[in-house]
């Protein structure tokens, strides 16, 4: 053997028997316990989005006629992300008014309104919904930033006429 060999041969010996220094230690018996990391928080809900800002959405419902606006009184209007609990309902007034106070993520993404009442219809042509507002008859959508008036048109549905009587009709009373 050559030196050099010689020489690594007994610095390894050496640091191997240096570790052992005679105590009598116990080999385990049973794997060791896994170590758990504490629980993490919970992440924020996506729904509603981001915060409730103070502002207020309010505005009338109306029906154009001949003579101008004509306020609806009765309407249902729904606010998808409006109030503390979202999903909020507002009636009109007999000045054909309503309001929400506090919409969530004002001003980052369009607020959802629906507006509903028996014998009335959207007007033709009202624009449709950005994603992911639900699309349909009856909404509309409004950027929100601060206090902001949303007037909203609806039209009578015109409905049918009763048929005339036939003369057959009126020769059978």
């Amino acid at each position: 053997m050559t030196r050099p060999r010689a020489g690594f041969l007994i610095v390894g010996l050496t640091a191997g028997l240096a570790a052992c220094d005679g105590a009598s230690r116990e080999s385990p018996t049973a794997p060791s316990p896994i170590q758990q990391s504490p629980p993490q928080p919970s992440s924020p809900s996506v729904f509603p989005p981001g915060v409730l800002s103070a502002a207020t959405l309010s505005g009338t419902v109306f029906e154009a006629t001949a003579t101008g606006r004509v306020p609806i009184e009765g309407v249902a209007v729904y606010c998808e992300l409006c109030g503390a609990g979202t999903h909020t309902w507002s009636f009109t007034d007999s000045s054909g008014f309503y309001t929400f106070t506090g919409v969530w993520n004002a001003g980052v993404l369009p607020t959802s309104l629906s507006a509903s009442k028996s014998d009335y219809a959207d007007p033709p042509g009202l624009p449709g919904v950005t994603p992911p507002n639900p699309p349909g008859p009856g909404w509309r959508e409004v950027m929100v930033i601060g206090d902001t008036s949303f007037n909203i048109e609806l039209v009578k549905e015109m409905k049918p006429s009763p048929r005339p009587p036939e003369i057959t009709d009126l020769l059978r009373q």
